[in-house]
């Protein structure tokens, strides 16, 4: 066996998979858990360190109100014959006592009456002396920063017989807060710190932290740090994650009773995850030895596993190639590989023995003996085999007796075909002579329509020329007919003309008339106008019979060249009848001619039809030729099948 394919590499590969994959699961797990337990645990320390923290800066702070009332409640304050050496003196005795960079009286206006130590000279205008004198009591400011140090002052006011005379403001040493800040350690780099109500920094370790003035939102810029410096400036108490003076870190904060202050405890997680990351990485190594002795021991039990499987395989590699004989070595274990080679013993056993019995039908059949049956001992699904092979006997017998009809049957057909071959044969000749017979008749046909189709393109040609000439014969008729109606228009202008020259011979008669008259009435003078007058009567009479003579004849001509009008009429639309005529002529020639075109055409396909049924009936000639060899051999090898099948035994 190749090493590539043991079993060994993959049982060994599945498993450092799978531990390995376990042992980051494992390792992931781990992290996450220790990583909540960090959290969970450092936000419930940090909570009560915080509170107890602010209790502290609180208590202080208290402490120093106790003092400032003590102070402030003095006999040598609150009389009335109290003068300026009774102040000082008081002054005097509580910076030596208490812790105090200065103390002092200041007026309403937070003017200086009497000093004692470092400290202003006046208040006037701070923000906290105004809260001082409107709340009329106990009142501590943030941190006051000087070039020499940072003083929390606390104010308080010192009544006489009930009313505030003055108001007495000391400036406590900033040890009173760095003592608290400092005491809290909490991991390597945890601290502690109080910001204002402004998110201004009164509280640090670092007292230069506090002498800049600095703003905490100016540190850190991070939205969740913002998010916590939010809750811190509303003086709300929680605990939260995010970045604090530059490092991601756990935060508890809280209010400092008595005060705008809040104060915040934060420990970096990089503290405390250092330890938790080498819980994760101790786990991992621990885990890659533990993978690397199991490892062993697994390569150990599969080495043994694996040689046996060996033997197996190579047994079923020689059964695969035809091996029936072998002995299968079955070694006492007590596992599934002697299981398997106890089964892979009785299969081999079982399959002789199945074998042997499908030879010994086998053979039986191949001696054409198919009255035999499988009597063997199948199990299980090898019942199928047993089963298959008495289906198989069962349907040779069925399909040899079939066969056997067959073969009869076809001898019967083959005869038929035989008969029917030469009927055939026949039948083709006859119908090959049909063929050539039809083949000259369209011929025939083919040739008359040839002369039908020279005729008809002759009769086309004439009809067109014809067309032609009746349509200039109408033309020129339409020119005539122009013309006519041009001579009757003229005809009837002369008329007109004729009629107006014989009403001026009938005017010029009564004028000669009427001279002859006055001529006669002139009497020898007049002779000479009479002769005259009656030759221009003369003239009239003969201009008016001219006239009217003119009138006739053009009377006479305009019946005439009326009747002219009319036949010229009749004759353009007897032409125009016959321009018809020879149209439908030409279209029925044309007509004819594609019609003859069509039927030569049709007789060109038919004769191509007519072509490929003589070609068929050539091949059906051939077909039937072969038909009748081919039943010719159909019948012999009959006969050899009916020999062939008097050799088999049936049921």
């Amino acid at each position: 066996m190749k090493t590539k394919r043991s079993i060994r590499l993959k049982v060994m590969a599945m498993t450092s998979v799978v531990v390995f994959g376990v042992m980051l699961v494992c390792t992931a797990i781990l992290r996450y858990s220790m990583r909540n337990l960090t959290e969970s645990i450092m936000l419930d320390v940090l909570q009560p360190t915080a509170g107890q923290a602010a209790k502290a800066v609180a208590f202080n702070i208290r402490l120093m109100a106790d003092r400032m009332l003590g102070l402030a409640s003095d006999s040598r304050l609150s009389d009335e014959d109290a003068g300026q050496e009774n102040m000082e003196q008081v002054l005097e005795e509580a910076r030596n006592t208490y812790e105090f960079y200065g103390i002092g009286l200041y007026d309403q206006e937070g003017k200086a009456l009497v000093l004692n130590g470092d400290i202003y000279d006046s208040f006037a205008g701070e923000e906290w002396y105004g809260l001082l004198k409107e709340t009329d009591n106990l009142t501590i400011a943030d941190p006051v920063v000087t070039e020499n140090y940072v003083g929390i002052p606390v104010g308080v006011p010192v009544k006489s017989e009930g009313e505030t005379t003055v108001y007495m403001v000391g400036l406590y040493k900033y040890d009173m807060l760095s003592d608290v800040l400092e005491s809290i350690h909490i991991g390597e780099s945890g601290m502690a710190l109080i910001i204002n109500e402004d998110g201004k920094i009164v509280g640090h370790p670092e007292e230069e932290i506090v002498q800049q003035e600095l703003n905490i939102y100016e540190l850190d810029t991070a939205d969740s740090a913002h998010q916590i410096f939010d809750h811190m400036v509303t003086r709300e108490t929680g605990s939260g994650e995010g970045m604090f003076n530059g490092q991601d870190a756990y935060v508890s904060y809280c209010p400092v009773r008595g005060t705008r202050w809040s104060f915040a405890v934060q420990v970096p997680k990089a503290d405390y995850m250092e330890d938790t990351n080498a819980a994760a990485w101790n786990t991992t190594v621990g885990t890659i030895m533990s993978l690397a002795v199991a490892l062993v021991f697994i390569w150990l039990v599969m080495t043994v596993i694996s040689g046996q499987l060996k033997k197996v395989i190579a047994r079923v590699n020689g059964l695969e190639q035809g091996d029936l004989k072998s002995v299968v070595e079955v070694r006492k274990s007590g596992d599934e590989v002697e299981y398997l080679s106890l089964s892979l013993k009785t299969t081999i056993e079982s399959i002789n023995g199945y074998l042997d019995e499908i030879r010994r039908v086998l053979e039986n059949i191949s001696r054409g003996n198919l009255n035999v049956t499988t009597d063997g001992d199948y199990r299980g699904d090898f019942m199928v085999v047993k089963e298959s092979l008495n289906q198989i006997i069962v349907s040779l017998n069925r399909m040899m007796k079939q066969i056997s009809q067959t073969a009869y049957q076809l001898m019967q057909t083959a005869q038929n075909m035989g008969t029917q071959s030469e009927e055939l044969h026949q039948t083709v000749t006859s119908q090959t002579r049909v063929m050539g017979e039809l083949n000259e008749e369209i011929d025939k046909i083919k040739g008359n329509l040839t002369d039908v189709t020279d005729n008809t393109r002759e009769t086309r040609q004439w009809v067109t020329e014809i067309s032609c000439e009746i349509a200039d014969g109408d033309r020129k008729m339409n020119e005539l007919m122009e013309a006519m109606e041009a001579i009757n228009r003229n005809a009837e202008d002369i008329n007109k003309i004729s009629k107006l020259i014989e009403d001026i011979a009938k005017q010029t008669n009564i004028l000669s008339l009427n001279a002859a008259v006055e001529a006669a009435r002139a009497g020898e003078a007049g002779k000479g106008f009479a002769i005259v007058a009656e030759e221009i009567r003369t003239l009239a009479e003969q201009s008016e019979t001219a006239a009217k003579n003119t009138g006739d004849m053009i009377k006479t001509s305009s019946e005439m060249i009326a009747h002219g009008v009319i036949l010229t009429t009749e004759t353009a639309q007897a032409l125009g009848k016959i321009s018809k005529s020879s149209d439908a002529v030409t279209e029925i020639t044309e007509r004819l001619s594609e019609t003859v075109n069509v039927q030569e055409a049709s007789l060109h396909e038919i004769s191509g039809k007519i072509e490929d049924m003589a070609q068929i009936t050539d091949r059906n000639q051939q077909c039937a030729e072969n038909t009748a060899d081919a039943s010719l051999k159909l019948r012999q090898e009959s006969d050899k099948l009916k020999e062939v099948l008097e050799r088999f035994q049936f049921h």
